[in-house]
């Protein structure tokens, strides 16, 4: 049960924190300039998706009643 909640907690705080800065940062005007750095924004997407559908599936359970969300200490 601890699984399901730290996959749908922690990915998006985990990209929230990774992917978005705190504020915009100034734009340098520049062009044709090749970043040495590879671009991983397709990662983010992926990620996002799968942590949508892993949602959507609880959600279906919800509604079976297949799931439960019980309180362990």
């Amino acid at each position: 049960m601890a699984i399901p909640l730290i996959v749908l907690v922690g990915i998006p705080i985990f990209l929230g924190i990774v992917y978005v800065t705190p504020f915009d940062q100034p734009e340098e005007v520049e062009k044709d300039v090749i970043s040495e750095e590879p671009d991983v924004s397709i990662l983010y997407f992926i990620l996002m998706g799968i942590w949508t559908l892993y949602l959507i599936k609880i959600l279906f359970q919800i509604k079976k009643g297949n799931f439960k969300a019980t309180q362990r200490y």
